[in-house]
């Protein structure tokens, strides 16, 4: 279905694989005239929603920071995912998701290296592109930010942002400043972050450049209580997961309280 969908959005003009002239790139899309007004129209409906009615302030920072920002918010460290590389045919793959598919293991990215490592052996798991074996081939840790040099040479290294909440944290003094030193105060962003994904897949659903609307909203917790009262009552329809793998699965009204 999914497939089918995406034809049917490339010929009405919604979005497209990007750089089809040159073979394309994986991981991003080019929204055609009909999906780029969509998608204006979704962001000026979150923006009215989570801005403007809430009564927030809307900031806009660069898409390239300083490697400082990145080693303070622990992207440098911990923004990774598990890589294995086919030996035949030189592709990279998800570990964890090899293994999802084959076992019953629903999160295998919490797991360590060396233990899906061990599960690649034991299930016997091959090369989705070759089918090559691809036990005994290390599994490691991938940082899914691009890097960049900010200016000539390398010595200032910088990273495009993997998402958009870095511009927001890194100038909370001033944006302090500007809210008169009070808590609490909300601040938005809308604009495009990037994960250099390591197998991106599913159409828009994991991409390598994609648009980001955040709030981060500030506040005093020793004396600041969300006002939970203004939602309590408000009723909302999920879909939770059993529903969703069941053959007959149904949705389930419900209020936020």
């Amino acid at each position: 279905m999914a497939d089918g969908l995406t034809e049917l959005a490339k010929r009405r003009g919604f979005f497209f694989g990007s750089n089809g002239a040159y073979g394309g790139t994986a991981g991003f899309y080019t929204f055609g005239p009909q999906g780029a007004a969509l998608k204006r129209n979704v962001e000026d409906a979150w923006r009215d929603r989570f801005t403007i009615r809430e009564g927030n302030r809307e900031i806009e920072a660069p898409t390239i920071m300083p490697e400082a920002v990145f080693e303070a918010s622990g992207h440098l460290e911990g923004f990774d995912d598990m890589l294995v590389e086919c030996p035949e045919c030189g592709e990279s793959h998800r570990a964890d998701h090899l293994v999802e598919a084959v076992t019953d293991i629903e999160d295998a990215e919490a797991l360590p290296g060396e233990e899906v490592e061990g599960l690649i052996a034991d299930n016997e798991i091959a090369c989705p592109s070759c089918g090559t074996p691809l036990a005994g081939e290390p599994v490691e840790a991938f940082n899914l930010m691009f890097a960049t040099d900010i200016g000539p040479g390398d010595a200032q290294p910088g990273y495009l942002r993997p998402e958009t909440a870095q511009g927001i944290f890194v100038e909370f003094p001033r944006l302090k400043e500007y809210a008169r030193g009070n808590l609490p105060f909300g601040i938005t962003q809308i604009g495009p972050a990037y994960r250099n994904e390591i197998s991106p897949r599913g159409g828009l659903l994991r991409l390598r450049e994609f648009t980001q609307a955040e709030l981060e909203q500030f506040i005093d917790p020793e004396e600041d209580e969300p006002p939970l009262e203004l939602v309590r009552d408000v009723e909302v329809r999920l879909h939770p997961a059993a529903e969703q793998e069941a053959d007959d699965g149904e949705s389930l009204d419900t209020t936020v309280g």
